[in-house]
């Protein structure tokens, strides 16, 4: 039996302290295809248009199974939609970014990320993501080896 003592033991409270004009970041849960759940800063969500009709079609709380997303691309989309939700995020900044991003993905990673921001619908993913197969393929491949990828 648990002396008194033992039953007087406080826990460590956690304050969180936020700034007068600071309000928790509302948060969205995503869950990929094959299962993997992701909870998502609300304004990094909200720049995939896809994400945003289906946050205002379901109740607060639900998860969003995004079927066509595997958890590896999403964790991608997910960092990219993070640092892209950033204010102030300058066009330089940016740049840096996306080059740092994509700096060690595979042609067939690019290709994911690019069936995921088609699927999601966010544009400037999107744009990047084929601007980047665009550089692999003028520097990398002749037109043989681009015939047979796409034909």
């Amino acid at each position: 039996m648990a002396s008194s003592q033992e039953n007087d033991v406080k826990k460590p409270e956690t304050t969180i302290t936020l700034k007068d004009d600071e309000k928790p970041e509302t948060t969205i849960t995503l869950k990929s295809s094959d299962g993997e759940v992701f909870e998502v800063p609300e304004s990094a969500a909200l720049l995939s248009y896809t994400i945003k009709i289906m946050v205002e079609d379901c109740r607060a709380g639900d998860v969003i199974s995004l079927e066509q997303v595997d958890g590896k691309t999403l964790s991608w989309v997910i960092t990219y939609l993070k640092k892209h939700a950033i204010d102030p995020f300058s066009e330089k900044d940016k740049d840096e970014f996306d080059t740092e991003f994509f700096s060690d993905k595979e042609f067939t990673s690019v290709v994911d990320i690019i069936n995921a921001a088609n699927y999601l619908n966010i544009k400037e993913l999107l744009h990047t993501s084929t601007r980047k197969i665009a550089d692999l393929m003028a520097i990398r491949w002749n037109r043989a080896m681009v015939g047979r990828i796409f034909w």
